[in-house]
């Protein structure tokens, strides 16, 4: 038997029940089925390779159980946790998931949004995408959901917003810095080109000044900038601009780096110096991933938990499905989903001790 061609007549077939059963088992009908034939059917269905044609069924019921998921870069090891979380709560809803890695390349979301709007999805959960593409905008005017989480505080006509405050969040480290006695502070980016990294920019700049302590422009390294090595990735970004840090301003007593992955690059990056975090720089980061309170020194780093947060997240998708009265909805992220906090480890420490 050909599994790709199993209908529900085999299965109904092989099982001893109608089709008419085998359906409303299969489509998650509250028609009453006795659990004995319920479980009968499923087991059946499994063991012959049933696969729904869930466009089918949409088009059928008029309503779709596929949720678009749109998030920056699938390479990035901040964001499979978070996919985990938001794809096993929809699979507890009996719906499925459509996941586009974007880049945050508007044309390629476009494609990807389209793709799902043919086969008719019911809504989009988007993730850190700063350009807005046409095609989610006609997701909202054929009544589909839009859930946009930013961090540029845009808020568009027919969607639903989360503001996640990037600013605050590093205001997180700077604040734990100084609490430290740390005045020269070195804060290392990527590139400019996301409203995360532009936020977090101004972060370190409004938390130093809210606290009365200068900083210099020169203490401030942006990786195409302040190193034109070309095409690299990660932990080699935060190397290569460390090595800057201690070339130019090597005074600086602690340093603020963009993720924990090119923290790692900062820490080979001192070691060849013949230096030590925390003794000679103390080192807070971002995104709290698996491997930041295994390395050593273990990474002081401002995250959360992504897999609570991804299942937050569908979960207030669906309460607002739920609740399509509601119209337009602005919230923070600390009151519907989980908020950042410090994780203070081995790479921070007083700097006085650093004397």
């Amino acid at each position: 038997m050909n599994k790709n061609n199993i209908t529900i007549y085999d299965i109904a077939r092989e099982a001893g029940a109608s089709p008419a059963t085998v359906s409303r088992v299969l489509n998650h009908s509250r028609h009453p089925v006795k659990q004995e034939m319920r479980e009968r059917i499923l087991e059946t269905s499994r063991r012959l390779g049933y696969i729904p044609n869930l466009q089918a069924r949409s088009l059928k019921n008029q309503k779709s159980t596929t949720i678009g998921i749109i998030i920056p870069s699938i390479d990035n090891p901040f964001y499979p946790s978070i996919v985990r979380g938001i794809e096993d709560e929809i699979v507890s809803r009996n719906c499925h998931m459509m996941l586009s890695s974007c880049d945050r390349n508007v044309e390629l979301t476009n494609y990807s949004i389209e793709n799902m709007l043919a086969v008719h999805i019911q809504g989009i959960i988007s993730i850190y995408m700063d350009e807005v593409p046409d095609a989610l905008m006609r997701l909202v005017d054929r009544g589909g959901l839009a859930l946009n989480v930013v961090s540029n505080d845009v808020c568009l006509p027919g969607t639903h917003t989360i503001i996640v405050d990037k600013e605050a969040e590093c205001a997180l480290a700077v604040e734990h810095l100084l609490k430290l006695g740390h005045r020269r502070i070195g804060l290392l980016l990527d590139k400019l080109d996301n409203s995360i990294r532009v936020r977090r920019l101004s972060g370190f700049q409004k938390a130093m000044k809210a606290a009365g302590v200068s900083y210099r422009d020169e203490d401030i390294y942006i990786f195409g900038i302040d190193d034109q090595a070309g095409v690299v990735q990660g932990a080699m970004k935060g190397y290569l601009l460390m090595k800057k840090v201690l070339e130019r301003t090597p005074e600086v007593t602690a340093v603020i780096c963009m993720n924990d992955t090119m923290a790692l690059g900062v820490l080979r990056a001192v070691r060849e110096a013949g230096k030590k975090v925390p003794e000679n720089y103390s080192l807070v980061s971002f995104d709290d991933l698996d491997f930041s309170d295994s390395v050593y020194p273990s990474l002081t780093t401002v995250g959360l938990d992504k897999y609570s947060w991804g299942r937050k997240l569908a979960q207030y998708y669906f309460r607002l499905q739920e609740n399509p009265e509601q119209g337009d909805t602005v919230a923070e992220e600390a009151d519907v989903l989980v908020a950042s906090r410090l994780l203070a480890r081995h790479s921070t420490r007083p700097v006085k001790e650093a004397e």
